[in-house]
């Protein structure tokens, strides 16, 4: 018995375990994607202010300096090189650590997306960039379990942003039909690349959801959150359908995930509450229900402890264009 539950488990696993990554880069979906390319010729420093979303860079040739706000040292970026930015920090690509920097907003004024443009005649380096702005609720969600700086080192993965920069360039100075949608296209395949090659890199010794993810019992449970959230979920179903103990699998998924089942539940069915709040003529009851809540109370309750605003007060400022949330730095 306990071996036919184990193996249906990690059977169900192989067939599940990307699920929840899935869903949360579709709720996460770049709402615009600026990229471009830059060749600088001689010295040069450029200060970038903090920023919603992330950037991405791949250095096709040369090198330069990437100091980041909080960040202790700085990175030496060569040929070949690629880095992700997501937390949103001020940061400084320069030629020298020394160099007075110029604002991002006076070298880059007046660029079109996807542009390629020299900087002092170029021919010292070849930047490849992409900015990607995300709705809100769960890009932090997503954003926020990467490091400051994550630096793709697996030569397949490099190969696959560098090739998707430059076709979302191609694509924009096209113009051809279409050519937007295939933009989206281009920005998700990077995006899934990206947390890929970090999920590998780090499941063994980081915590958050995106880790747990290698572990086939913590990744069935946190699919069947996903894939139910209304259902009334308790730390015993939960260890159930992951085939575990009920003690062993809340100290293995605070372990793995970081914070308690209810804890991981709780805010994610508050994420896809934020989204429902945010169409057009949505009813607080309506998505309290929508997701498994006895009350309208209990739901604004829990609403506001993880998002900080009561339910209508958020959806107000959310039909406003602004969303009252803090974002990690």
């Amino acid at each position: 018995m306990i071996y036919d539950a184990s193996f249906k488990i990690l059977l169900c696993s192989f067939r599940i375990l990307m699920d929840p990554l899935s869903e949360i880069i579709r709720q996460s979906r770049p709402r615009s994607v600026y990229v471009g390319a830059t060749d600088v010729g001689g010295d040069i420093g450029i200060r970038f202010p903090a920023h919603e979303g992330a950037y991405l860079y791949y250095l096709e040739s040369g090198e330069c300096w990437l100091k980041v706000d909080g960040e202790a040292e700085a990175v030496c970026l060569r040929a070949g090189d690629c880095v992700v930015l997501p937390r949103g920090r001020p940061f400084q690509l320069t030629s020298d650590l020394d160099l007075p920097p110029i604002d991002a907003a006076v070298v880059f004024d007046g660029r079109s997306n996807g542009s390629v443009a020299a900087y002092n005649g170029g021919g010292r380096c070849l930047m490849f960039a992409a900015h990607f702005e995300f709705e809100a609720g769960f890009a932090l969600f997503l954003l926020s379990v990467l490091d400051p700086v994550v630096r793709v080192h697996d030569p397949a993965a490099k190969a696959a942003l560098r090739q998707a920069i430059g076709q979302m360039i191609d694509e924009l100075q096209s113009g051809q039909p279409g050519n937007e949608v295939v933009v989206d296209h281009l920005a998700h395949i990077a995006l899934v690349k990206i947390l890929r090659f970090h999920l590998s890199e780090f499941s063994n010794v980081r915590a958050g959801w995106l880790y747990a993810l290698a572990d086939p019992r913590m990744g069935v449970a946190i699919s069947v959150m996903h894939n139910d959230p209304s259902r009334r979920w308790t730390v015993a179903s939960l260890a159930s359908a992951s085939a575990m103990s009920r003690t062993a699998f809340a100290i293995r998924f605070r372990t793995t995930v970081g914070k308690a089942p209810m804890d991981y539940l709780s805010h994610v069915r508050m994420l896809m509450a934020a989204r429902r709040l945010a169409e057009p003529g949505i009813r607080v009851s309506k998505v309290a229900q929508d997701l498994g809540y006895e009350s309208e109370s209990s739901f604004s309750a829990a609403f506001k402890r993880v998002m900080g605003l009561p339910p209508k007060r958020y959806a107000d400022s959310v039909r406003s264009g602004d969303s009252g949330e803090r974002r990690e730095r």
